[in-house]
């Protein structure tokens, strides 16, 4: 579901937490200060349960102190993820020393996000109900409250294990610290990459592939990359930069078959999307039951990986003079494809990323001429923006 209303996350302590109230003051007031947000508190159980509402923007709350531990088989999907492992191995001990948790929720509207139920979300379909909070800046507002709410009960006492439910990760509360702290959506917070993958072979690289959960938040789609030699971690960072493509203003989904990759033509990974039903091959021969966006790695120098399919970088061809070679022979078909380059060129121009076409039979472009060396400058200049930063990882490139 894009951009879900009701969001959770659940801190697990090894021991009783004195005093909630004053995780729920402590909010207010750091949360009054960082957006001006003023809260009313509509429901009260001291000590257990403060419900907190900002009519400004419909914005509700709640802190919820449980003096038992947390169900089990809640934790199952999590724990079943391999990338859980990595994050905190020993996390199936720290649920196990579980004594209470602190229940944190964030919603937008008055009916706290019941319109998402399946028992009245068709009821309110019917009657033409808008669901509350469907759209991206608001969903974004509530992961960085929920994530504010979280370090701060953290600050009070460390929790053993934190369940952040949106993208279904678990991990020891440091760690949860830290991921928190980059309040940037979609982010590591927001993603969970579970690897899957052939068992290895004596004397073979591993191979490992990521299948997405939470991406559907943003994109509707999750995002899968089969398995292969690069590292997960290196694939899981090129997933990010995909999102962040589709998320950014001005930003887009990369289109079916397109190519993207940084200005510097480190790495270049293909896009292919799936619809319901397609056979993407994801552990099983069974077709996908949601849609995916796949990404195919083409070239990753720094770890000396080139795909056969890729098309090598010189072989650049002027998208704006329609080569007679390369373009249909059917008229209405050359304009079609005139058309399609000239709105995906304004896609990639609109986030300040560059569009290029290549054709493997396309002749070597002469390399370019040296840049003069600049002048040594005369004192220290401040750091500033360059290629190395977002504008200089988004591109739009496609390979014939």
């Amino acid at each position: 579901m894009l951009y879900p209303n009701r969001l959770q996350a659940a801190l697990l302590f090894d021991q009783p937490v004195a005093d909630l109230e004053a995780i729920m003051r402590s909010f207010t007031r750091i949360e009054g200060m960082r957006s001006g947000a003023e809260f009313n508190l509509p429901e009260v159980n001291p000590g257990r349960f403060y419900r907190l509402f900002n009519a400004a923007e419909e914005l509700m709350v709640t802190f919820e102190y449980l003096d038992h531990p947390c169900a089990a088989e809640v934790f199952r999907p999590a724990l079943s993820s391999t990338y859980t492992g990595l994050l905190t191995p020993d996390i199936r001990d720290r649920i196990a020393r579980g004594y209470c948790h602190i229940l944190l929720e964030v919603s937008h509207g008055v009916m706290a996000g019941v319109e998402e139920d399946p028992r009245f979300a068709s009821m309110f379909e019917a009657i033409g109900h808008n669901r509350a909070g469907a759209s991206q800046k608001q969903f974004e507002r509530r992961l960085s409250v929920l994530a504010l709410m979280a370090r701060i009960a953290s600050e009070a006492a460390m929790p053993v294990a934190v369940h952040w439910t949106q993208s279904d990760l678990l991990m020891s509360g440091e760690l949860f610290d830290r991921f928190a702290a980059d309040s940037a959506a979609p982010g590591p917070l927001h993603i969970h990459p579970f690897l899957f993958g052939p068992r290895p072979v004596t004397g073979e690289a591993p191979l490992a592939g990521i299948r997405t959960f939470g991406a559907r938040h943003w994109l509707g789609r999750e995002i899968i990359i089969q398995p292969n030699v690069l590292p997960w971690a290196t694939n899981y960072e090129t997933l990010l930069a995909f999102l962040r493509i589709a998320t950014m203003a001005n930003g887009y989904i990369i289109p079916d078959g397109d190519t993207f990759g940084p200005e510097d033509r480190s790495l270049s990974y293909r896009v292919l999307h799936h619809d319901v039903g397609a056979n993407i091959g994801y552990a099983s021969s069974e077709p996908a039951d949601i849609p995916f966006y796949e990404l195919v790695p083409l070239k990753h120098l720094a770890h000396g990986f080139i795909a056969p399919e890729h098309v090598p970088d010189d072989r650049v061809i002027d998208d704006r003079a329609f080569p007679l070679d390369i373009m249909p022979a059917d008229q209405d078909a050359k304009m079609a494809l005139a058309n399609e380059w000239f709105q995906k060129r304004k896609l990639a121009e609109g986030i300040g990323g560059r569009f290029e076409v290549r054709h493997p039979d396309a002749p070597a472009a002469p390399p370019p001429p040296p840049e003069p060396k600049p002048p040594a400058p005369r004192q220290p200049e401040p750091p500033g923006i360059s290629g190395s930063g977002l504008r200089g990882r988004v591109f739009g490139r496609k390979g014939l």
